[in-house]
This record gives C-alpha cells, sequence and structure tokens, in this order.
C-alpha cells in the first residue's frame, strides 16, 4: 500500500470562504465573493453533525472509511486498533474565514459520551498557514461568566459576547491548541490547517447573528444542557500562553528534520509533526497519516520503493503498511496523526534520523 493523493473535500456550511483554500491546492479562482466552501475536510470518516457531506472520496472511488473497514490493519496497524478501533480517531481540515466565525464551544469526551452517545468531544488546533496583517482569533473568557448571564448572551445579537474574550492577533507560523469546552473565534483574513478529534459538534453561541437553527446551534440539545459544555471560568493568561507555539521560527522557516508543532496538551488527542528535508532527506516511521505540503516540492518514497513527486497544497493520506517513508527535496510537509502514548512526542534525542 502507498500514500494516497485526496481531492478537495468541502461539505457546505454557513459561513463564507475558501478562496484561500483553492489558491492552496492549486484549482482555478472563484469569482464568487459569497463563496462558501471554507473548510477542506481531509482523509475524512467524519459527517457532519446534520448527516450526509464529510467523509473523503479516494481515487478509486471507494470512501476512506471502507477502504479502512476492509483492510483494518493495512491502513491502521495493530497497535492503533488496538486503542482506536477501526476509525482513524483524527479529523483533519483547511480552513479558510472569509468572515469571522461565530463565538462557539466544542463538548468534552466526558458530555460527547453523556449526551450525544460518542466517546469523542473536539478538543483542537490551529496551524496558522496565512493571515491578514490585522486578523486576529478569540480564546476563552477573561473573567468568570456565570451560567445565566451566558444564557442571556447567547440569545443576544450582538458582540458582547466576543467581547469577553481574550483576543490574540496571529500570523503564519503561529500554532494554537483549543481544549474541549473553552469559547473560540476564528477572525476573518485566517487560513489554518486545523487538527481535531472526529466530531462535527459545536454549540453556537451566536447563532442569531449567522441565522442558525436551534436544533444546528444546540446539537438537538436543550440549550441549559447544551451550555454546560462550555467553559465559563476565565482562561488565565499563563494557561493561555500554554496552548501557543510557533510551527515556523520568526524568520518564517520551518527548521530542518522533524519536530512537534503543538503544544504538549495536544498529545491525547493527536499530533503534527513538521517536517523539514531542504539539508537531507527524512525518514518518517509507519503509521496511518494525514501529509500536508505546505511549500516547496520534493519527493516522498514508499517502503517499496515507490516514488510520489510532492507539490505544494498537496494532501496525501498514508496507511500504515507504506511503512517507513523517506522525504527528500526543498518541502516543508506537516504530519498529522492521531496520538499513540505518552511518550510518542519527537525530541532532537529520539527523532528520525536523517541520512545522506
Amino acid at each position: 500500500m502507498r500514500p494516497v493523493p485526496l481531492e478537495r473535500n468541502c461539505p457546505p456550511q454557513f459561513y463564507r470562504g475558501g478562496h484561500r483554500i483553492l489558491a492552496f491546492r492549486g484549482e482555478p479562482a472563484s469569482d464568487d465573493e459569497n463563496l462558501r466552501e471554507p473548510e477542506d475536510w481531509l482523509a475524512s470518516t467524519t459527517a457532519l453533525f446534520a448527516g450526509g457531506h464529510g467523509p473523503s472520496t479516494l481515487p478509486d472511488g471507494r470512501l476512506l472509511s471502507e477502504a479502512i473497514d476492509a483492510d483494518p490493519s493495512d491502513w491502521l496497524g495493530p497497535d492503533h486498533q488496538l486503542r482506536f478501533g477501526m476509525e482513524p480517531g483524527l479529523l483533519v481540515k483547511l480552513l479558510d474565514a472569509a468572515e469571522r466565525l461565530p463565538v462557539h464551544a466544542h463538548p468534552d469526551q466526558a458530555f460527547a459520551a453523556r449526551y450525544l452517545g460518542s466517546r469523542h468531544g473536539k478538543t483542537e488546533a490551529w496551524l496558522v498557514l496565512d493571515a491578514d496583517p490585522d486578523a486576529s482569533v478569540w480564546l476563552g473568557f477573561s473573567d468568570y461568566v456565570h451560567a445565566a448571564e451566558l444564557r442571556s448572551l447567547a440569545d443576544a445579537e450582538g458582540e458582547e459576547l466576543l467581547g469577553l474574550l481574550h483576543e490574540l492577533p496571529v500570523r503564519r507560523g503561529d500554532a494554537i491548541v483549543v481544549p474541549a469546552g473553552l469559547p473560540h473565534a476564528i477572525g476573518a483574513g485566517v487560513f489554518v490547517l486545523e487538527l481535531q478529534e472526529p466530531t462535527d459538534f459545536s454549540v453556537m453561541l451566536e447563532r442569531r447573528r449567522f441565522d442558525l437553527a436551534v436544533e444546528h446551534a444546540y446539537l438537538g440539545l436543550d440549550v441549559d444542557v447544551a451550555l454546560r459544555s462550555v467553559t465559563r471560568t476565565p482562561l488565565e493568561l499563563d494557561a493561555l500562553e500554554a496552548l501557543r507555539t510557533r510551527w515556523v521560527d520568526d524568520s518564517g522557516a520551518a527548521g530542518q528534520g522533524v519536530r512537534s508543532a503543538l503544544a504538549v496538551t495536544a498529545d491525547p488527542y493527536f499530533r503534527a509533526e513538521v517536517i523539514r528535508s531542504a539539508d537531507a532527506p527524512v525518514d518518517l516511521p509507519a503509521g496511518f497519516s494525514v501529509l500536508v505540503v505546505v511549500e516547496g516540492a520534493g519527493k516522498l518514497t514508499a517502503s517499496d520503493g515507490e516514488m510520489l513527486d510532492l507539490a505544494s497544497g498537496q494532501v496525501h493520506v498514508t496507511p500504515h503498511a507504506s511503512g517507513v517513508l523517506r522525504l527528500e527535496g526543498d518541502t516543508t510537509v506537516v504530519r498529522c496523526q492521531p496520538p499513540v502514548g505518552p511518550h510518542n512526542r519527537y525530541t532532537p534525542a529520539d527523532a528520525p534520523g536523517t541520512r545522506q
């Protein structure tokens, strides 16, 4: 089995965006100013909460989920199956916000298990690929918000709720982990690679401003029940800073070899490694993953010797049975993977070596 290229997969959304996705993917531009294809779901076995759209289709016409069901050991590997069963345990997206998203929050695993029949909540993380000069995101309340106040704010139509959150200016290279429960919003002009638990659970706290149906906004739950999933305690500044990293350095370079892109808070949910092979080839261990080429061009060689040409904007899903992969050329790739365990993080001492 070899890495499989994936085409754009954009389920319908209620907000505008998608032009940066087209440009990144090397597809023809659209002159539709009202384009509503702001999310490209990569290697997805997850459907929209309303059902239907979302799962990825492979080049042979099968859904990725069908291919995995037919051959789970080769796709996922035995260790993954023991931990997660027959699912990747991960959803990756490209997200291009042409307008500010509503303030919203995602349930954690305990809430999802109790009220939504799922073992997954929706902790997520953003790797900022591009951003307008004045772009921002918002994350976590700066002061305590009482339950009655949150209910009142959620029923309002203004932007009072946004003003209660920490505003974070962002630029290319920023990375932010968003734990389940924390209210947040992505601002206009922000383009991210997003990793998350494999659900479409969102509690929309500004539904009126975005004309969202109650069933959509509150996951079909009673409003007061849904709002219990929201963290109302303040996010202290030191805790906020602990969620932030840089996946490139201040010069804009991604560095050489393999390194973790996200704060350790992400480790129980997913991994993102930045791989740079400009100076020497880099070998990557076998495992299910989503490879996103974020810049440059290079080659990817599977354990059977099959070589793939890589270019910026390409996305590949790699089965475990692809074996060790070798990346070479002047390119930067983000490798997105499910968690493995408490000691899965790359360090300079144990990262896969580069070889001439």
